[in-house]
């Protein structure tokens, strides 16, 4: 394109740094991160600087047709020896937040950093003192160079439109832990005060969504490839949710590309156009559509849906134990980290009492592979006991309520204590004591460490909520291929692994099992490569169940005949969900009762849409086999799915009734809070 001209005719464009790290013109001549604060001294010469600056770009551009490298060269070093003032405050100013963890400190060294500019600009000294004080920034464990655009680039910010006419790139992708592991400290702080509102568990991707909005001019347009999450949960709020409110237009989207290089990565590809100007038709995966919404399907509704006051407190995650040595398995016992099975019954030989506290542990392994979902692993449960009775304490008839909450936080009661304790089970706490509390001692958490003889969490909502239940309804908490769910009795532990939903009725499972609840499950739920996390959260408390749908009678009878199919079909052929799943989403597979099965699914997912009174949709419901991307070389696979445009009316509508039902809750008077179980240590434990 420009085969006559030395490549370094293009030196004055080609620039390198952190695009998410730098300021602009105003916070450098403000000395200050803060957008609000006003220009001090610093700020007229910053603005000679970047005018005079702008002016020898101007001349580099007209004169790079016919000029030589060697009669540009000078101009162009003159222009960065005009920038570096203002690269220099703009990186110490930069390096004052990431020097400290709280606002009060970075506040501390942003004044002595403007102390300095202020007592030395203009010196010999001066450019050493400011890079000094940026070094541990630039060239630390993670160097990050800042990038001031409207530094770099004083001819795009400062004509009347400002910005950029377009932006195209191919951003990183990183989720929460590679944001704060893979950067300088401080880089997640700066991120969410770069961008406001942006959530910590927002894939980083939506900040370089947010980066490329803001620098573009009125009308102008970005294309960016992203993580196939950009439309859901935190990185969809983050993103573009925030994007579309500030006056962007989804202009074209892919939702799901597979790259083409050797990585097995599913990508999406999104255009967005700022302001509001004449833009064409939007096409979504290549067909035209009336409004792409930030979930990136076609529909009005961009903000997230609302946890429902009518679904809280009835799922949960289940038991997060924080040491498999509370378990008798006999995999984990060849390991040394758990006791066998045979152990088990030896000591409930020796003392039948101990078998009131070691109970059957069922975990998602079991449940998707066994056809019956039979355990195979016992666990023990102390629940919320104290470890032992002291006499040297106050009496507990003595105590205050205060006093009491201090026993049960140490584990240490007085002898009237009126209940159980731990050590009444002395087999069963040294197990704990030799194969636990060796790994709660080195936790940070006090709780971990000091009541190592409880779970980590141990799940009171739920158990209480299941009590008075003869079965409920599980389906896995860690990323699956499938969303399914199973029906199991009351008297488990239940894994971490595990979401249980607190209802033994059918009803509500013909509405989870239904591909209506699987595609709300779908684009809300969490996501590792292309499998789905189903989260209490965000998945069950935010769904709008059809009214009063656990009298509904046919829902009822069609979920129990389901289940009773598909039960059967799993004992005959000795399988479990997995594996009957794979086969009912299978072309290929054509077998008698895989047919039968399917054919049953349809049938509910039309009796689910006739409950919510979507008759038109139920009447046009039809699944097909859709083929998956596949990594090179490997046969694609397929799944047995409604098709993208038939799932994008379900999706609006449901977003619009969960809309209907908050703003009816908020009318009542009704909120919904965080459940006591919602507060929670992160499962480090493994898969249990």
């Amino acid at each position: 394109m420009a085969r006559d001209h030395e490549f370094t005719f293009l030196d004055h464009a080609l620039k390198c740094g952190d695009s998410l790290v730098g300021l602009t013109s105003d916070q450098i001549s403000a000395t200050h991160w803060d957008t609000t604060k006003s220009p001090t001294f610093v700020g007229k010469l910053v603005g000679d600087h970047l005018r005079e600056a702008e002016r020898g770009r101007s001349r580099i551009r007209e004169q790079a047709e016919w000029a030589s490298e060697a009669e540009l060269r000078p101009q162009f070093k003159a222009i960065e020896t005009q920038l570096e003032v203002a690269r220099l405050i703009g990186d110490g100013i930069v390096a004052a937040f990431f020097s400290a963890d709280t606002a009060k400190k970075r506040i501390e060294q942003l004044i002595s950093f403007q102390k300095l500019v202020q007592n030395n600009l203009g010196s010999r000294e001066w450019h050493e003192k400011a890079a000094r004080f940026s070094n541990d920034l630039l060239f630390g464990q993670h160097p990050t160079p800042p990038f001031h655009w409207q530094i770099e680039f004083p001819e795009v910010f400062s004509r009347r439109d400002a910005g950029f006419d377009a932006i195209v790139g191919n951003p990183p992708f990183a989720g929460k832990n590679t944001i704060i592991n893979g950067n300088s400290k401080n880089y997640l702080p700066w991120l969410q005060t770069l961008h406001k509102g942006a959530h910590g568990n927002a894939d980083l991707v939506a900040h370089f969504f947010r980066r490329a909005f803001e620098l573009l001019r009125q009308g102008g347009v970005f294309g960016l490839i992203a993580t196939n999450t950009i439309g859901q949960g935190d990185t969809r709020s983050s993103g573009l949710t925030t994007i579309i409110s500030e006056g962007g237009t989804i202009i074209r989207a892919r939702r799901r590309l597979k790259w083409p290089g050797e990585a097995a990565v599913v990508v999406s590809v999104v255009h967005v156009v700022k302001g509001a100007v004449p833009v064409p038709t939007p096409t979504l995966d290549g067909r035209p559509v009336t409004r792409i919404s930030a979930y990136l399907v076609e529909g009005d509704l961009d903000t997230s849906p609302e946890a429902l006051v009518a679904n809280s407190g009835k799922a949960f995650q289940g038991s997060i134990l924080w040491g498999m040595g509370f378990t008798f398995d006999d995999e984990a016992a060849d390991k040394g980290t758990a006791e066998s099975i045979e152990k088990m019954g030896e000591l409930i030989a020796h003392d039948p009492c101990n078998a009131d506290r070691v109970f059957p542990f069922l975990g998602w392994a079991e449940v998707a592979s066994s056809p019956t979902h039979t355990h195979h692993r016992y666990v023990i449960d102390f629940f919320d006991r104290p470890l032992r009775r002291e006499g040297n304490l106050k009496l507990w008839s003595e105590m205050s309520e205060n006093e009491r909450s201090n026993c049960r936080t140490t584990g240490l009661v007085p002898n009237d204590y009126p209940d159980e304790v731990a050590e009444e089970w002395p087999d069963l706490v040294e197990i704990v004591r030799r194969l636990v509390k060796p790994g709660r001692d080195v936790q940070k958490l006090d709780a971990l460490r000091n009541r190592w003889w409880q779970y980590g969490e141990k799940r009171p909502g739920l158990y209480r909520a299941v009590g008075a239940l003869s079965h409920v309804w599980v389906t896995s908490s860690q990323a699956a291929s499938q969303i399914s769910f199973a029906r199991l009795r009351t008297d488990y532990v239940y894994s971490s692994n595990l979401n249980v939903v607190a209802h033994s009725g059918h009803s509500i499972f013909c509405l989870l099992q239904s591909r209506i609840h699987e595609l709300w499950a779908r684009y809300f739920g969490s996501s590792m490569k292309d499998d789905p996390t189903y989260t209490v959260k965000l998945c069950f408390r935010t769904f709008p169940f059809p009214d009063s749908f656990d009298q509904n009678p046919v829902l009822e009878r069609t979920g129990e005949a389901y289940n009773t199919l598909r039960s059967q079909l799993m004992v005959n052929r000795n399988e479990g969900l997995t594996k009957t799943y794979n086969r009912f989403h299978a072309r290929t597979d054509n077998s008698v009762d895989i047919v039968h099965l399917r054919a049953f699914h349809a049938e509910m997912d039309t009796t689910v849409l006739r409950a919510y009174g979507w008759n038109d949709l139920a009447d046009r419901a039809a699944p097909e086999f859709i083929e998956q991307d596949a990594d090179e070389g490997k046969t694609p696979k397929t799944r047995l799915d409604w098709p993208a445009e038939f799932k994008d009316e379900v999706l609006a509508r449901l977003l619009a009734l969960n809309a209907e039902r908050a703003a009816a809750e908020r009318a009542a008077g009704l909120t919904a809070v965080a459940d006591e179980d919602d507060e929670e240590i992160d499962n480090e434990e493994g898969s249990a």
